[in-house]
């Protein structure tokens, strides 16, 4: 601790630094009790985004009196007015080999649509096509252009600038585009970062020009790799230390063990080798897939084969990604506006940044998506486990919300109940979840318009991950499916499913799947109203299936169904 005298030295050009972590600190000593309400700190080019002013009596214990954020305000969409959580994912490619036939793009936007998405990052304008923006316009999903500079970029190119205008005057008319950007993880060298500029100005007003993908109003840089799921709603595991208009975050994504043998091949698919890193699983990228492996075994044991390791990643696969949005969600308007994932749509077959994979199979990644994502939402945060309602529409919801406590024999360990209002585009915090001494157990949360149920939300909460072992035990139950008749749309089938849990103990992850009766193949993309569900003991579900007629020309459906424990 200096004394005051030491704290500055009149000169402008000397100044204390601290090392490039957090947590430092400079403390002074007033050499007796003072009176003050001001403190001026001269900040260098570097300075902290987040910091505090403490005073203490004897300089031991120490008490806040002022806590400051240097963050900028985030950038916020409105659309006719009300403000959008921009929630989707970067899309690079459209396929590796530019095989996008215009049913596939109608087929991929309408996924992110079902997982209740609302914006696709068009990363480096790697798209385009015009039935990109078309199917973006179709269903109501916001795009965010960028233009192409990535990494160093000389300035005055010849033509470039003539080839935005062309690009901006050509796409338009798509009301679906809402922002146009300058670079990726840059800004674009001066005279063309000001040409951009002039040309969205002039030729697409309303529409925000954004330099830089990750500065300023907004910020990026992951993490790319998998984290513990309580650590997204914790500002500090952001580069920017706050949420804000967040452009980039993903993690691995293992898909179903069916589309994992397509991306093999005739080679080995167990245990992971050469095809699994040709397809991206790079344990010195970004993506750190062995520690996303880690967190797979400690939660349910070391896997044995392709089939075990694919079924027990999609827990991590859905709590992570369910976490990641529902972070977002804890802290809306407040410090957070948008939420964009590295990636959300696969050019080929992969293992990492995905949402729905190569052949558009669904997996635990997806639900968990389209679950947090949903327009009114009850969520508990990870961190806490207060519970919060989302209400992502722009109509008032008065409500109720309960959340039960269950035991994996289905017991029910405690209840609680509250009413609940909240305003357009808001969010309202309600109770604490009770804690149980159960080191495994599910929290349910029910959100309800009258009896309507509005969301449901199931989490199975574990107080070390080794836990969540406990499933490996649990025992077998039985689950009966009753399928009803197909109901034609158009060009589109439905039907619908009641699922039962008829055990003793919770169904884990119960998956549905669609096949075609004849052939046995798998019927891709189907949307499903929702799936990985769990089961309580007795309980039975209500689920909607929907495909194109000609994914199925058969026209003879056949329901599967599986859980982790059934």
């Amino acid at each position: 601790m200096s004394s005051w005298r030491n704290a500055v030295d009149g000169d402008p050009g000397t100044r204390w630094a601290s090392e490039y972590r957090d947590n430092e600190w400079i403390a002074v000593d007033l050499g007796a009790a003072s009176r003050f309400d001001k403190v001026v700190i001269s900040w260098e080019r570097a300075y902290a985004l987040l910091y505090k002013v403490q005073i203490s009596d004897d300089g031991q214990t120490w008490r806040d009196v002022k806590q400051v954020s240097n963050a900028p305000r985030p950038l916020k969409i409105r659309v006719n007015g009300v403000p959008i959580f921009c929630r989707g994912g970067n899309w690079g490619f459209d396929e590796l080999l530019r095989r996008m036939p215009a049913e596939r793009m109608d087929n991929v936007i309408a996924l992110h649509r079902d997982m209740n998405f609302t914006m696709i990052r068009n990363w480096i304008g790697a798209s385009n096509r015009d039935e990109f923006y078309a199917a973006c316009d179709r269903y109501g999903i916001l795009v965010w252009n960028d233009f192409w500079v990535v990494g160093y970029f000389p300035d005055n190119i010849p033509g470039y600038l003539d080839t935005a205008l062309d690009t901006v005057t050509r796409f338009r008319h798509h009301p679906s585009i809402a922002v146009w950007c300058g670079a990726n993880e840059a800004s674009p060298p001066p005279n063309t970062d000001a040409g951009l500029r002039k040309i969205v100005t002039e030729q697409h007003t309303d529409v925000h020009y954004q330099s830089h993908s990750a500065d300023g109003c907004v910020s990026g840089h992951g993490p790319y790799h998998w984290v513990e799921p309580a650590k997204y709603f914790d500002a500090n595991t952001y580069d920017t230390f706050n949420f804000g208009f967040h452009t980039e975050i993903g993690m691995p994504t293992v898909p179903v063990a069916e589309t994992m043998r397509n991306l093999v091949g005739n080679e080995v698919a167990w245990p992971i080798g050469d095809v699994w890193y040709a397809h991206d699983w790079c344990t010195n990228g970004n993506q750190r897939p062995q520690l996303y492996q880690a967190a797979i075994d400690a939660r349910l044991g070391a896997s044995t084969g392709l089939d075990e390791f694919c079924r027990k990643a999609q827990f991590v696969n859905y709590e992570n990604m369910r976490g990641m949005f529902e972070a977002w969600n804890a802290h809306l308007w407040d410090d957070a506006s948008a939420l964009l994932l590295w990636m959300s749509h696969p050019a080929w077959h992969s293992t990492v940044w995905q949402t729905y994979d190569y052949d558009l199979d669904v997996n635990g990644t997806y639900f968990g998506a389209k679950k947090a994502c949903e327009p009114h939402h009850v969520q508990a945060s990870l961190d806490t486990w207060k519970v919060t309602v989302l209400n992502h529409t722009t109509g008032v919801l008065r409500g109720r919300v309960e959340a039960t406590a269950h035991a994996l024999s289905g017991a029910v360990l405690s209840t609680q109940k509250a009413d609940v209002e909240v305003g357009v585009s808001g969010r309202a915090q309600l109770f604490e979840v009770t804690r149980h001494a159960s080191a495994l157990h599910l929290v349910r949360l029910r959100l309800f318009d009258g009896d309507r149920l509005l969301s449901e939300n199931t989490y199975w909460r574990y107080r070390t991950p080794a836990d969540m072992q406990g499933l490996n035990s649990l025992g077998r139950t039985k689950i009966s499916l009753d399928v009803g008749s197909t109901r034609r749309d158009g060009d589109r089938r439905r039907l619908t499913v009641k699922v039962r849990n008829t055990g003793k103990v919770v169904a884990a992850t119960t998956r549905l799947g669609l096949r075609d009766r004849r052939s046995g193949d798998r019927v891709l993309p189907t949307i499903y109203s929702y799936n990985y569900l769990w089961l309580l003991p007795g309980e039975t579900r209500e689920i909607t299936l929907s495909w194109h007629k000609r994914d199925l020309t058969s026209e003879q459906p056949r329901v599967t169904i599986e859980a982790y424990n059934a």
